[in-house]
């Protein structure tokens, strides 16, 4: 692409993310849910078969980074690339329309429910790999995809899934695999579906040499909600849904979000009238491959997006009924691996490309064509492009300056980080245990907000913790094989000391609520700070 090209996509991109991280962008970590970034991730806590596969590669990427930079810096790197390569894409997919469809298409992608309510909860890995999306389909529509250069394009445009890891991977084969069947050229199918597989090994080799557990309790738990008064399948297609009520943007889902369902009809119907019109004249050079513009439908290639936008909604209600929740339970206790399903509406991906890539063509459309107004005013078209640009933002301004102050720079205690030091320096062996026995926490040095346990990152021992979430009154077992062997014990009343020591703890680290030597007799108090103790057990 030329800097023509993808300069304008990135420049907006750039600036949504500046407003949306507002407050955000000075000195300091944004801790929110599982958006966890520490001063030095040991490279211990993010190596394949050590680290939970879903840790993996993002983990280790941001594990080397830290080496370079600041690590709070490249969090704020990464976050920005999101909002910079999601509307560059759409702007490159676009890019024979009028550079404010190109635009428009490109805040929708940026700015919507979907990306808001998944940087609340701190998905940031998935959000990578959303951000790539429509580099990836670029790449699989280019003519030269069986050709060298186009196969090292389509690895380049995979990065950002591949750094995301499973689940950034999974929303990228969502839209991959059909558009690569529908080119009906089989050296093009078997270089992107090769490219996908070898993209995945990161991953996919640690889920083979680590033992995964899924609680089948989560099916309920992660099944997508209604956060709009449309119902959950309205609000998956207005590209909410999120289970999590508290991670949904402040101001969104009252009575005004009627608004965004407008602007999201307007994109569906965008998307089937004009049928991507962009997409139909730039693959009109390439005949054997595109239907032609009289011919109606999508061009074959097109056709792909449209087929995982439809696969990724009913993916999305798969928890809508009870039918649908007993089903996924079923499977994920014989196949632990579908318990990715579970988050049904992270799949809701493809369907906000699509809406993103329909709304830019309809505003192409309009900037082009304006017989009912021209004569009345010439400058309609271009009205109507700046206001699409401009309206994600008015209508999801709980998005904007840190999502409404809730993403605010936290330093972690000095203290915290020297006991991490100590912990690691010691010559006792051994593994550490981390209590309260629960996932998240509100430490009071990140302004209240829920943030997942860090210590697993800030410590290069072995941690066994409780990983298994609560949702609401629904709590699941952990996933991590020492802590489920644990987890009756430690959630019972009695002395915990020769349980820990036959499982290989030698340090017990409580970072928040009262001390418990009394469950601990033997064990000596090695750090006692406030609102943080370490037990060293015999």
């Amino acid at each position: 692409m030329t800097v023509r090209q993808a300069g304008p996509g990135l420049v907006l991109g750039l600036a949504l993310g500046l407003l949306a991280l507002g407050q955000g962008l000075g000195r300091g970590f944004l801790l929110s849910y599982d958006m966890v970034f520490v001063p030095r991730e040991p490279f211990s806590a993010a190596l394949p078969g050590l680290a939970p596969p879903r840790a993996v590669p993002s983990d280790l990427t941001v594990a080397a980074l830290s080496r370079i930079l600041p690590a709070d810096i490249v969090q704020k790197l990464v976050l920005l690339a999101i909002f910079m390569l999601a509307c560059a894409g759409v702007a490159a997919l676009l890019d024979r329309e009028p550079l404010l469809a190109r635009l428009a298409g490109g805040a929708f992608y940026a700015w919507n429910p979907y990306v808001g309510e998944r940087l609340i909860i701190g998905q940031w890995a998935l959000l990578l790999g959303y951000a790539g999306l429509p580099w990836v389909l670029r790449a699989v529509l280019r003519p030269d995809l069986a050709s060298r250069r186009g196969a090292i394009g389509l690895c380049l445009a995979l990065l950002p899934a591949i750094i995301g890891g499973f689940t950034a991977m999974l929303i990228t084969a969502l839209v991959l695999v059909p558009a690569a069947l529908c080119t009906r050229d089989a050296r093009k199918m078997v270089i992107a579906l090769t490219a996908l597989v070898v993209g995945c090994l990161p991953w996919l080799i640690p889920s083979l040499l680590h033992t995964v557990y899924a609680d089948p309790a989560g099916v309920a738990a992660f099944a997508a909600r209604a956060d709009t008064p449309f119902g959950t399948v309205g609000s998956l297609l207005m590209l909410g849904g999120m289970w999590n009520a508290d991670a949904v943007p402040n101001g969104y889902g009252g009575p005004w979000s009627v608004l965004w369902l407008g602007v999201v009809l307007v994109a569906l119907a965008g998307a089937g009238l004009t049928g991507f019109g962009p997409v139909r004249r730039q693959l009109a050079a390439e005949p054997e491959r595109a239907d032609g513009p009289g011919r109606g439908g999508l061009p074959g290639h097109w056709a792909g997006l449209g087929i995982a936008a439809v696969a990724g909604l009913l993916i999305g209600c798969i928890g809508v009924t009870a039918a649908g929740r007993d089903v996924l339970r079923s499977v994920t206790s014989v196949f632990p691996g579908a318990a990715v399903l579970r988050d049904a509406q992270q799949f809701v991906a493809p369907l906000a490309l699509a809406e993103a890539c329909g709304l830019g063509g309809i505003v192409g459309w309009g900037v082009q064509h304006r017989p009912f107004w021209k004569k009345e005013f010439d400058g309609a078209g271009a009205v109507l492009g700046v206001v699409a640009v401009l309206a994600p933002v008015l209508l999801l301004p709980g998005l904007a300056w840190g999502a409404a102050g809730r993403l605010r720079p936290a330093w972690y205690p000095a203290s915290w980080l020297a006991v991490a030091r100590q912990i690691d320096a010691s010559p006792a062996r051994g593994d550490v245990l981390l209590l309260p026995w629960a996932s998240y926490r509100v430490p009071p040095f990140n302004h209240g907000e829920v943030m997942l346990d860090p210590w697993p990152r800030l410590l290069a021992r072995p941690v066994i913790w409780n990983d298994g979430a609560q949702v609401g009154s629904i709590v699941m077992a952990p996933d991590n094989p020492p802590a489920r062997r644990l987890n009756g014990v430690i959630s019972g009343t009695g002395p915990l000391t020769a349980q820990l020591v036959a499982a290989g703890v030698r340090f017990v680290l409580v970072d928040s609520g009262p001390a418990l030597g009394a469950r601990l007799p033997g064990a000596a108090t090695v750090i006692n700070e406030p609102g943080l103790v370490v037990y060293e057990l015999p």
